[in-house]
């Protein structure tokens, strides 16, 4: 009896004695997790500034064993939180003298944490442990984390470049794999380039799934900039019934317009506006498409256009944006939705100014559907 009382007693002190303990790592976690939403809430030009600073200073001295936590911090952070949680995390990696690789790639490989976090997990571990990740990385190429995803792609990239000149069969293959995979323009737009040097001719439209089949309305008033707030009758139509009626004749520019279709180029499937209606300037145009899809599901559109725009889906405004040439590229402007089963129909707005200025003349855009990781997506009739 004496002897469990002692027992007894003895392991009691020993839970006592943890209690601190337990209590001093709580209350750190704490102090780490209130730091890091103090940078999660920095914003453009200079947003949260004040805040963030001390926050980044105080995480800066944060143990590497905690890492994870940090890493955690990445999920949902916009551009500018991002790039500061970054350097944080690359700080207290520098700073380390404990073995980190471990760490990071239970991290990096574990899909329930957040992609970003789990992505520059694998930057880290690619410098501590290179080879490792390197063989991590292979199995990336369908991560759902985009950031290890493209380094699996890149991997492919320069694989199938180490062997197109001695296996250049082999290296169709493998190029073919990477085109599947990759998400990212820059990498599918350097794989059709180089599967086509291998004699292999990919389109770009084909590659990134762009709609290019449209009806369109134009030209109608964009002088002195006017038509990207006036709501002319083809976007009420659409807000109101969500559909368009291709039959309705409009009042235009300098009178009467139809729809009309028009088509994107084969090759990089941009629609040309000029060209269809005469380098018309201070101009709107509509582009009315239907799009089928098989299934609800979140979806995005994504939109190249070196002019003003406008999209609405299923008549609802998903994107805008009042900027004129300032440069252009595939998935320029990027905006989430909801993609419905059956039909959906999709409105664009694309206005051109008056600029006479040589690099002022392009009227045109590009346009897809993808699933959430860039994926595109076809119609399916």
């Amino acid at each position: 009896m004496h002897c469990n009382r002692v027992a007894y007693l003895s392991v009691m002190i020993l839970i006592i004695a943890a209690i601190p303990g337990r209590d001093a790592q709580s209350q750190d976690n704490s102090r780490i997790n209130t730091a890091l939403e103090s940078i999660r809430k920095v914003g453009k030009e200079g947003v949260g500034y004040s805040e963030a600073i001390p926050a980044a200073n105080q995480l800066r001295q944060t143990s590497a064993a905690k890492i994870n936590l940090l890493l955690n911090g990445m999920a949902g952070t916009n551009p500018v939180a991002e790039n500061w949680l970054r350097g944080v995390i690359f700080d207290v990696a520098r700073k380390s003298t404990s073995p980190m690789a471990a760490d990071l790639k239970a991290y990096a490989m574990n899909q329930s944490n957040n992609p970003k976090g789990r992505g520059l997990a694998m930057e880290l571990l690619q410098k501590e442990a290179p080879q490792t990740a390197s063989k991590l990385i292979t199995g990336c190429l369908n991560d759902p984390s985009l950031a290890l995803r493209e380094m699996a792609v890149e991997q492919a990239i320069a694989r199938a470049a180490d062997i197109s000149k001695q296996q250049p069969d082999d290296a169709v293959a493998d190029y073919r794999v990477a085109l599947a995979a990759a998400r990212h323009p820059r990498q599918l737009t350097r794989i059709i380039a180089a599967l086509g040097k291998l004699g292999k001719e990919v389109s770009t439209a084909d590659a990134f799934v762009l709609l290019t089949n449209w009806q369109s309305l134009a030209p109608m008033d964009n002088v002195d900039g006017v038509g990207f707030k006036m709501q002319y009758a083809p976007e009420s139509e659409f807000q109101n019934a969500g559909t368009i009626d291709l039959k309705t004749e409009h009042n235009g520019k300098a009178g009467k317009i139809k729809w009309q279709p028009i088509t994107g180029s084969s090759d990089v499937g941009e629609v040309d506006l000029a060209g269809a209606y005469n380098k018309e300037k201070g101009a709107i145009a509509y582009l009315f498409a239907e799009f089928e899809s098989d299934q609800d599901r979140p979806a995005q559109a994504r939109l190249g256009c070196i002019n003003a725009n406008k999209i609405w889906i299923n008549g609802k405004l998903v994107m805008q944006n009042e900027v004129y040439h300032s440069g252009s590229m595939i998935d320029q402007y990027t905006a989430d939705f909801p993609l419905k089963k059956g039909t959906n129909r999709i409105l664009l707005k694309i206005c051109q100014n008056e600029q006479e200025e040589s690099w002022a003349q392009d009227w045109k855009f590009q346009f897809r559907i993808t699933d959430t990781s860039g994926k595109g997506l076809a119609s399916k009739p």
